[in-house]
């Protein structure tokens, strides 16, 4: 193959010295053959070169934005933040489904039902983390379309949150005796389910994330967010304020479990709020090349409400673990299965899951679980 160019290259040579010399007119002399030859051969080169660059630039994929992190990095925060608070819901209700069989239907209705929502929501988010990473890898427009962002962040966060106040409402109506507090409860509730929905039309209008960020946005997300919060600090001083008082009503056994659930609602109810409240200004706040921050609390807020239902519901078991001390001192409520041979022990009160006892409360005759005669039943109030 060189000796065929080799070869080629002499006789082109040849050629061109065979022209002999360059004719004059007058005092002007004209290029050379081999001048016009080479004239031609560069010109050509240059021509080619500028076809690629005009091909790089005529490409279908555009450029990268100079602030392509703040743009992609609080999406890819908010997948693993949102991945993690999935498993973590995926353990609080397999614990509520060994610890709660004889939980009352609604329980088990709302806490499925919510469940399958969070898994409905995972799902769509994992289609579009595949769409923007694999499919459009180094792609921006692809990051940039909106997608089926709209029902997996504001309808599914609006609906579970929507519920998770709800379940609380429930439960506040029945520790106060009185409906008017619960009543204010809901009509929060379906305020910042109303600014979800509308938040969800604004950005499935918008097609594109980089002109969501607007008048219409933002007032949808302040209806949203800031009924989310100031719904959440209500339950949270409602829900203290009554177990308080019921609680020095109590015998000490009981006393001792609404402390512990009063310190959940306190702290459930301040991350909740938290969340919102930071969704909330990172969505409303202009900031100068309109970083995508808000996503990163948009993507977690209805793994944070769930979470934050489960804890308060699986609060009434307690886990020890299966040392000898733990074994006296539960041995009154745990009875091995003789027929069993794989290492697991289950009866009515108490299962064993690898080394870790998860400890049913007592129930009564009703099936609901009782803190003592005198008190209301357990499920009713968590």
């Amino acid at each position: 193959m060189d000796g065929d160019t080799n070869f080629k290259r002499t006789e082109i040579t040849n050629v061109i010295n065979s022209m002999g010399p360059l004719p004059t007119i007058g005092r002007k002399q004209l290029l050379c053959p081999r001048s016009v030859f080479m004239v031609h051969v560069g010109e050509y080169n240059f021509k080619s070169r500028q076809r690629s660059l005009d091909g790089l630039h005529d490409s279908t994929i555009p450029s990268l934005p100079d602030n392509v992190g703040t743009q992609t990095g609080p999406r890819i925060i908010g997948y693993l933040l949102h991945y993690g608070l999935f498993g973590v819901l995926c353990t609080q209700v397999y614990l509520y489904f060994l610890a709660f069989p004889n939980d009352p239907l609604r329980n088990k209705i709302f806490v499925y039902t919510v469940f399958l929502l969070e898994i409905l929501q995972t799902v769509s988010i994992s289609r579009s983390a595949f769409y923007v990473f694999v499919t459009g890898y180094g792609n921006f427009a692809f990051y940039d379309r909106v997608e089926l962002a709209w029902l997996d962040v504001p309808i599914v966060s609006g609906i579970v949150a929507f519920m998770a106040e709800g379940f609380y409402a429930y439960r506040i109506s029945i520790l106060s005796r009185s409906n008017w507090i619960a009543g204010v409860i809901l009509v929060l509730a379906c305020v910042q389910l109303g600014g979800a929905i509308g938040a969800a039309v604004v950005l499935k209008r918008a097609v594109l994330f980089s002109q969501l960020l607007g008048p219409h946005f933002t007032i949808a997300a302040s209806v949203w967010n800031g009924g989310s919060a100031l719904c959440d600090v209500i339950i949270a001083v409602c829900m203290t304020y009554y177990l308080s008082r019921h609680k020095a009503q109590s015998v000490r056994g009981t006393q001792v479990l609404l402390t512990r659930i009063i310190t959940l609602v306190i702290e459930t109810g301040t991350a909740t709020a938290t969340i919102a409240t930071l969704n909330l200004i990172l969505e409303s706040i202009p900031l100068a090349g309109r970083p995508s921050y808000y996503q990163v609390p948009s993507e977690i807020l209805a793994k944070v409400y769930s979470n934050s239902m489960m804890v308060v519901l699986n609060s009434r078991m307690r886990v020890t673990s299966d040392s000898p001390e733990s074994r006296l001192h539960t041995m009154s409520r745990f009875q091995s299965d003789p027929a069993n041979t794989t290492g697991t022990s289950r009866d009515q009160n108490a299962y064993e899951l690898q080394g870790v006892m998860v400890l049913r409360p007592e129930t009564g005759n009703s099936g609901e679980d009782k803190l003592d005669k005198n008190d209301l039943p357990f499920s009713h109030i968590v």
